[in-house]
């Protein structure tokens, strides 16, 4: 009785407000916004306090970490924009949800937090970039482009069946999309809202009101910008096809720079630091669009007296390379490739400005979801709740290591990251790469074949045979091994 009469009370004094809150934004019901970006590197979020801090504009997102909860070592189970995303909505890992590689498709039946929040009550809705072959499903409402999208006058797909081009930016229009959505809701129910911005992914593109945004400053170079990757990685770097000096610098990229580039000599360490100062300007201005563009969202939450009673979650499908290792893009196993941005606001269960190190997947997304939403998950789901972390709370059971497999565009590799060491493994050869991140943070040196470590490396080995067993591959589903099935002739 008491508990009834102290929430009337509460909706006696909202209404009297004029607070738009319904009964189930109260306390207990909470909403989510889930803000998911692309290729956002968390060396280029001020609150992570990396050598770019005194370069990026984030303080909307800096200011989600001072209020909330920033984790230093969530990691993604796969590297790469769709699969990554595959997991995120299913919590499974890429060889059992099917979501190998770029613009993949789900099961029908798939675990999914959005059906299950629709199922449970919740509104739901994904505006933005969607990045799958198939179109959204347990939503209430959707505006998704196809594939990647594009920076300028993007191109909806909506729910109704309908599609609409709309002329402008796209961070501008994706959160013009998502704030009509929120104004039209229906009342009485809790939502949750995805909105995924294109950006920071490749090339960059940003608004023309930051055109002069740090115009005339060099922006400093990681300090293994130049590295050897063909002495230090030849399985892993050397292989890889983002190299700043053979690829990213190339005219094809960047053709108003052409003049500028038959000026430089053949040298490839003097085109690699023009082609990092290029890189590094624009993505610190297509990050700083998406930040402004956070900031109408939220104020529309805090405007409507909702913003505390909505997880917010702020995070990217991956990490990103902004010239470690003389490297751009992602898919390695590297630290900067493997780790993402992971930030969570919700005033009532974490600390203001608190910081967690323990081992995270973007499959424990979809769970930590439904656990604030207290629905059980699916239990064909693989991750595990970040809740009792988030209140604070150190599980005994947590994890010690994470599991990593790439299937795409070579090198193919899989392997296990533990607090202090990594081991990557490559299909059709015994040779690995085993990285000591305690004395070498920045992975230059592969110890594997060094006899110091050897007792290290048959660690190493036995706890990824049985982090194997944990996630349910087999050899043949192994990055190198894994084929595909042939695909099925229509009949006619």
């Amino acid at each position: 009785m008491r508990t009834i009469l102290t929430q009337a009370v509460v909706i006696l004094v909202l209404l009297s407000c004029g607070a738009s809150t319904s009964l189930a934004e109260l306390p207990g019901q909470p909403n989510f916004l889930f803000i998911l970006t692309d290729d956002h590197a968390l060396e280029a979020i001020g609150a992570y306090d990396k050598w770019l801090k005194p370069y990026v504009q984030t303080p909307t997102i800096d200011k989600l970490a001072e209020e909330g909860m920033r984790f230093t070592n969530v990691c993604c189970n796969n590297s790469i924009c769709s699969p990554s995303r595959a997991s995120i909505i299913t919590g499974q890992f890429s060889h059992i949800n099917g979501g190998r590689n770029l613009n993949c498709s789900l099961a029908e039946d798939a675990p999914s937090y959005s059906r299950q929040l629709k199922e449970a009550g919740y509104q739901t809705a994904v505006v933005g970039k969607w990045h799958m072959k198939h179109l959204p499903r347990g939503m209430n409402f959707y505006a998704v482009t196809k594939g990647q999208g594009k920076y300028f006058d993007p191109t909806f797909s909506f729910s109704d069946g309908t599609k609409k081009s709309f002329k402008g930016y796209y961070a501008d229009i994706y959160t013009d999309q998502a704030l009509n959505w929120l104004k039209q809701r229906t009342p009485g129910k809790p939502f949750c809202l995805n909105l995924h911005f294109k950006g920071p992914h490749h090339p960059y593109d940003y608004p023309e009101r930051h055109e002069k945004l740090l115009a005339g400053t060099d922006v400093p170079e990681p300090s293994n910008l130049h590295e050897d990757v063909e002495s230090t990685s030849p399985l892993l770097k050397k292989p890889s096809w983002s190299h700043l000096y053979q690829d990213f610098a190339e005219r094809s990229y960047y053709p108003r720079h052409e003049q500028e580039y038959e000026k430089l000599s053949d040298d490839a360490k003097e085109k690699r630091s023009i082609s990092y100062q290029h890189m590094i300007h624009k993505y610190i201005r297509c990050v700083a669009a998406i930040d402004e563009n956070i900031k109408r969202v939220l104020d529309y939450l805090d405007a409507e007296g909702i913003k505390d009673n909505t997880v917010i979650i702020y995070t990217s499908d991956q990490g990103y390379w902004l010239g470690q290792h003389g490297l751009y893009d992602k898919r390695l196993i590297l630290e900067e490739s493997l780790k993402m941005p992971f930030i969570v606001r919700f005033p009532s269960e974490i600390k203001p400005g608190s910081v967690n190190h323990y081992l995270c997947s973007n499959v424990d997304f979809a769970e930590t979801i439904l656990d604030f939403a207290k629905i059980k998950p699916d239990a064909r789901m693989q991750g595990r709740s970040l809740r009792p972390l988030l209140q604070g709370q150190t599980p005994k059971d947590w994890r010690d290591a994470i599991f990593y497999a790439y299937y795409a565009r070579a090198p193919h590799h899989w392997g296990i990251r533990t607090d202090r060491y990594k081991l990557v493994r490559f299909p059709n050869t015994d040779d690995a790469e085993l990285y000591d991140l305690k004395t070498d943070p920045q992975e230059m040196k592969n110890v594997a074949t060094d006899p110091s470590y050897a007792k290290i490396l048959k660690q190493m080995d036995q706890k990824l045979v049985a982090k194997m067993k944990e996630v349910k591959i087999t050899r043949d589903q192994l990055p190198g091994y894994f084929v595909a099935p042939p695909k099925q002739k229509k009949v006619q």
